[in-house]
């Protein structure tokens, strides 16, 4: 009951906490057990939950055993499905037994069709890569396979998490759901060697589990990556003639940026050295003036700029008794749980899970401790009541978009200021983009033209 309860309250708050929540071949997470569920971890709790809330059926985790603390915390995880792994850098050696009788516990509920989630990378890092996985998940997989002759039918699928911004409230998350593995396939392999055939399943799951994520091998790899998507994907998405809000293909357009990255970077080092070199001069003049590269993905017209800041102006200006009155309703609950995550941890890995949690419940309190205070001293009550309280909410969210116009009204200025003041800054910036999408386009075509029989 409280998995179900719980499971339903992240369930919304999710679709609250990020902007965007798109899942690729999601009918495969409908399939019956036994399976195991095996995903990247980037953002710690935020992980099972996001790919737990689109199962049908009861989930148990695996989860190290730290997280097991004596009293109310180390209850809740266990009510919770979650099954203690006992790791050799938090236990040591003396692991090993405890971790036997995980396992048979592991074998014993697949066995009876269940379904398992855990994640073999086995620490959680906010980092667009997979790191090496464990072979625990494999071993499970071939031990409970092989105590039912490998007649089980069990299968692993694996998904790929990629968050926009994992830490951000209103980011976007793509979970990419990949075809599940057949365990017995494995079958020849364990019965000639059961280490050898862990090793060759773990490997074959980072090669399927690595397609599903954005992987960058360096930082310096990821962060010259993000610098090409807020330059050219814009422009890539207009050629290819998609939709903006389209995650999937974007996820593909990045796919195909690093993959490009590490083609000239194995082959014309330097030049990928200047690449970078321009694309942080770059970066960094349209940062002095104000401006974020989403600025010149159509660059407006002199008197589009004063219409579109008159606009502006007006819909700020109507639209701030709402704004104020959401803001009084709001401020509480929405920034209560950011300073209570910064509180109990430095790692920035928990901040959204500690942030959306504690917003299930002081967003519900507030409201009904505000319904109570305007029942009660304005004498409200039936319809006006339910009016009042649905407000919160509507008004919470046009907090929310009012603060994006505001940005756009800074915008405006920014290139009014440009176009009458400071012209010879405006044209230095377009001439330094388009020098810039000159250099990717080119590159572009030879990284193509590189793949003659299939396009990558």
């Amino acid at each position: 009951m409280l998995y179900f309860l719980l499971k339903t309250m992240f369930q919304v708050a999710l679709r609250v906490f990020f902007r965007r929540f798109t899942v690729n071949n999601r009918h495969l997470l409908f399939s019956e057990g036994p399976l195991i569920v095996v995903s990247n971890h980037p953002n710690t709790l935020m992980d099972p939950v996001v790919t737990a809330s689109l199962m049908k059926q009861n989930v148990y985790f695996l989860a190290k055993s730290s997280f097991f603390k004596p009293g109310l915390q180390g209850w809740l995880f266990h009510r919770l499905f979650m099954i203690p792994v006992y790791r050799r850098e938090d236990v040591g050696d003396g692991g090993t037994a405890q971790n036997d009788a995980t396992f048979a516990k592991c074998y014993e509920f697949l066995g009876k069709g269940g379904t398992l989630m855990v994640f073999p990378e086995g620490n959680s890092f906010m980092q667009r890569r997979l790191r090496p996985l464990k072979t625990g998940t494999a071993r499970i997989g071939l031990g409970a396979e092989a105590q039912h002759n490998f007649n089980l039918g069990l299968r692993i699928i694996p998904v790929g998490v990629n968050y926009s911004d994992p830490s951000r409230f209103r980011s976007d998350v793509f979970v990419n759901v990949g075809e599940p593995i057949q365990v017995k396939d494995f079958q020849a392999a364990y019965a000639e060697d059961p280490f050898r055939a862990a090793h060759a399943l773990t490997d074959h799951l980072k090669e399927r589990l690595e397609a599903l994520v954005i992987h960058t091998d360096t930082e310096e790899e990821d962060a010259l990556t993000r610098q090409v998507e807020a330059v050219y994907q814009d422009k890539l998405v207009k050629e290819l003639d998609l939709a903006e809000s389209e995650p999937e293909e974007r996820f593909l357009i990045t796919k195909g940026i690093v993959q490009s990255i590490k083609y000239f970077e194995s082959r014309e080092p330097e030049r990928i050295h200047h690449l970078r070199t321009d694309l942080q001069e770059y970066l960094q003049h349209l940062e002095s003036v104000g401006l974020v590269p989403d600025a010149f993905k159509r660059i407006p017209r002199r008197r589009e700029v004063a219409w579109g800041t008159v606009q502006t102006l007006l819909y700020l200006l109507v639209g701030f008794p709402f704004y104020l009155f959401g803001v009084v309703h709001n401020y509480l609950p929405y920034f209560l749980p950011a300073k209570v995550a910064r509180a109990l941890t430095k790692d920035i890995e928990f901040y959204a899970p500690i942030m959306m949690t504690i917003g299930m419940f002081t967003f519900p309190v507030f409201y009904a401790l505000i319904g109570w205070a305007v029942h009660a001293w304005l004498g409200l009550s039936g319809g006006a009541l339910v009016g009042y309280l649905v407000a919160l909410p509507v008004t919470g969210f046009f907090v929310l978009h009012y603060w994006h116009r505001i940005q756009v009204a800074r915008r405006n200025w920014i290139f009014f200021t440009l176009f009458y003041r400071r012209s010879t800054v405006l044209q230095s910036l377009l001439e330094q983009r388009t020098r810039l999408l000159h250099a990717l386009e080119q590159a572009r075509q030879e990284f193509l033209a590189s793949f003659p029989d299939k396009q990558p």
